[in-house]
This record gives C-alpha cells, structure tokens and sequence, in this order.
C-alpha cells in the first residue's frame, strides 16, 4: 500500500475494481431486480479477497527499520524478532541508506524472490512501484515507504486470522444509497496532509476536487482524492464509532464519464479501512471536513469479534 500522492488510492481502487467490475456500478449493468443480489456477490468477492495472499488477514508484522543494518529472525538477538512465527534463526539484514533499501541474506538462509534464491537484493519499495517480494516458507515480507519513513510489512500465509474469518457485517442493500454526485474541480488540484491510525505518520494525496450530493433531501459533500481512475473518499458520519468502524470508512468511484461531471457514489459499498482487520495497517483518516452530519446506515458495518 503507498503512501504517496497517488498511490495508496491508487493500490486500492485497483484492488476496488476486482470486485466492482468495469461498469460504475451494478444498477448500469443489471436491471434494478439484479441489484440487491449484484452487491452479495461484490461483498463475496471482496472478502474473498481479504482472505487472499494479497489481502489484509494474513498480516503478521509492521517493522520500522532505522538507519542502517536492521537484523531479522527467530533468534533473540535479532532486530526483527520472528520467535511466534515459522521463521529460521537468522534471515539476513535490511540495509537502509540514501533511500535505497537493501536485504542481505544470512548464509544458509532460505529467502527468495520470483523462485530464485536471494543473497543480496536491492528492494523496490512500494512508493516506487510493485514491491520487491521475498519469502521464506510460508512468510513473505516487502518494504513499504511513508513519507521519510522506511518500513516491512510481513505476511504469514498459515496466518490463523484467515481461517477464522466469519465474514464482515453489513446494512441491508437498498438503492436508495446509489446516489448522483456533481464533481466541482478545484482550479488546481490541492495536496493534503492527513492523519493516519499510526501516531505521527501522515498521508500525503492529491484532492482534485468536492463530490457534492444530496441525502434524504440534505446538500452534503466529500472531498475526494485521486485513485487511480476514480476518486477514493475517506469519511465519517453518525454511525461512526457505534454501527461502523471508529476511524470511518472508504468508499470508491469513477471519475466524471458525462460532460455534466455527474459521478455515482453507491455507499452500499462503503467499506472498512484495513486497519479493522489488522494491527498492522497504516490507515488514513478522515479530515473534519469530511465528516459527514448524517448517518449513512449503508455499507459495511463493524463488530470487534468477528475481526
């Protein structure tokens, strides 16, 4: 996941289009008879996807390296500690320096990338594009930039989460939900810097411009990010906190496809951040501006137990 200007919305919505198909939404796709069961099958997927070796459930670690040599393994004397993980005693070292970083193999250590064995390797990190990724039995692990900062995330394939994931609650679907936005552009589009569920690290993206729309009769509206081809939203509302997760929740969609500017907010599919399923994301938050004075009774819903 990226935290740059483009690509954490980027990283997402491409995963979003997975289970969202090409159109911009399943009423354009399926008659309006179609529609409650064309957002099962969008949540099937998508927690599917969750439950996948991309997704968010087998998440096992987040390591902060320093300056530096950063050791990890089994072994106590290890910088990266793996002793509750099938990990070897020694690994190797993640070397950061000048913005490049580096993993060196232990000798004897079973670490590999695309199926060849790694001794020395220059990591691409996810601010630069696809990640490098390197695995040891069932671990894999990639380096992940945010903003100065240089970190691992790292990946338990066996990770018991996935088995015992019962599934994410949700709001009944109801179309009323499916609403038509105007997009009003910024004269030039607007960095942000926003909070994240980590202390102390930010996320920095492109807002282009305000989705205004209305609700039960009510002007509201979103500013948005760039994501790719579309826009990610990041929100709050009344239910936040007490229904829905208490950092708020996500929502996709396309960019403007009509002259008009109109764009179809669905919030049956406004989700949870990753941070409701794991310890080890690195959430955005919503700006005060985006939270919103109604309670949008849509989407996913949150309950601690089931995650």
């Amino acid at each position: 996941m990226v935290l740059t200007r483009y690509s954490l919305g980027t990283l997402l919505f491409s995963a979003w289009l997975l289970t969202a198909g090409a159109a911009a939404g399943p009423a354009e796709s399926s008659g309006a008879s179609d529609y409650p069961r064309s957002i099962a099958e969008w949540r099937a997927e998508r927690e599917e996807e969750l439950k996948g070796p991309d997704g968010w459930l087998n998440l096992a670690g987040l390591y902060w390296l320093e300056p530096g040599a950063t050791r990890m393994g089994a072994a106590p004397d290890n910088d990266i500690v793996l002793a509750d993980l099938p990990a070897a005693p020694n690994l190797g070292a993640f070397v950061w320096e000048n913005g490049i970083v580096e993993f060196r193999a232990d000798p004897g250590a079973e670490v590999f990338s695309n199926g060849e064995r790694v001794t020395q390797l220059r990591l691409v990190h996810d601010e630069e594009g696809d990640p490098t990724i390197l695995t040891h039995g069932s671990l894999s692990w990639h380096a992940i930039g945010r903003l100065d900062r240089m970190g691992v995330r790292l990946r338990d394939l066996n990770h018991p989460a996935v088995s015992a994931f019962s599934g994410i609650p949700a709001y009944p679907t109801d179309p009323a939900w499916r609403v038509e936005a105007r997009f009003e552009p910024y004269a030039q589009p607007e960095e942000r810097i926003l909070n994240t569920v980590v202390e102390g690290l930010g996320w920095k993206p492109t807002a282009p411009g305000i989705l205004s729309f209305e609700l039960g009769g009510e002007p509201l509206s979103l500013e948005a990010y760039a994501a790719g081809p579309g826009f990610l939203l990041i929100f709050a509302d009344l239910t936040t906190g007490k229904t829905t997760y208490p950092a708020g929740r996500y929502l996709y969609a396309f960019a403007p496809r009509r002259a008009d500017g109109t764009v179809t907010l669905d919030f049956n599919k406004a989700i949870n951040p990753p941070c409701a399923f794991t310890d080890f994301a690195t959430c955005p938050l919503p700006q005060r501006r985006n939270r919103l004075p109604v309670a949008l009774e849509a989407g996913e819903q949150y309950a601690r137990a089931k995650h």
